[in-house]
């Protein structure tokens, strides 16, 4: 899902995967939805009209409803996503970097104090997790784009590439030795949003628990407390499926 007024104007675009597959006794089968949308692509010039209903997703609040600065630059965001799931973060990340570009032009100047100097600095941060990168890296150039421009950092989880698995949850819990999310939440004021399996979720929830745990006073009763707050204000938002 990813449709965003600043970013694309009417423009709405589905990341969906299509789902099939054969059952332990041998039969096969297709996904419902995926599949009558797979069917839907343009033929011949020709693009059957589809009939959609918006509906809103899970995320509390959105980052410019976070800030208390309506301007260009907001709450630093944590995205963590897996597989499609990053189809609502990637809206979140290229909605304000277009409201950020058109503020710039509204008012003709760039302020350099506030252009990021390292990755640490920049306040789009995406974690995202597929099998290989060869065939699961969606959005693969736009990530690299954003990111040469120092508009993102990306940081990423490719399960099948090497012989030990890795997974989002271990990038999110190893980088910096977990230092990262504590400093991203506790000092720098940050949001997290997480998109993708149930699965995937609570397990970055537990990543980010025992982070949080290790810089606060109270351990893992306080990061428990901290991170309710958190999710309770909008500052830590989930979509997930199972």
């Amino acid at each position: 899902e990813n449709g965003n007024d600043a970013h694309s104007y009417f423009d709405i675009e589905l990341c969906v995967a299509v789902v099939n597959g054969t059952t332990p006794l041998g039969r096969a089968y297709e996904g419902l939805c995926s599949t009558f949308l797979a069917k839907q692509l343009p033929r011949d010039g020709y693009c059957p009209p589809l009939r959609l209903w918006i509906k809103p997703g899970s995320f509390t609040k959105l980052p410019s409803e976070l800030s208390s600065d309506q301007g260009a630059f907001e709450t630093p965001i944590l995205c963590i996503g897996a597989g499609t799931g990053v189809a609502p973060l990637r809206s979140l990340i290229l909605e304000r970097e277009a409201r950020r570009t058109l503020v710039q032009k509204e008012t003709s100047m760039v302020d350099s104090s506030v252009i990021p100097k390292t990755e640490d600095d920049r306040d789009n941060i995406l974690v995202f997790g597929c099998r290989k990168a060869q065939s699961d890296f969606y959005y693969k150039d736009e990530w690299e784009s954003l990111s040469e421009r120092k508009q993102l950092r990306l940081l990423t989880a490719f399960s099948r590439d090497q012989w030990h698995k890795i997974y989002v949850q271990q990038v999110v819990g190893k980088t910096d030795d977990g230092l990262f999310v504590a400093n991203h939440l506790l000092h720098r004021g940050g949001a997290i949003y997480v998109a993708g399996g149930a699965k995937m979720a609570q397990a970055v929830r537990e990543e980010i628990l025992e982070c949080l745990a290790k810089s606060l006073d109270g351990g893992e009763k306080q990061a428990n407390i901290f991170l309710k707050k958190l999710q309770r204000i909008g500052r830590y938002s989930i979509e997930a499926w199972s």
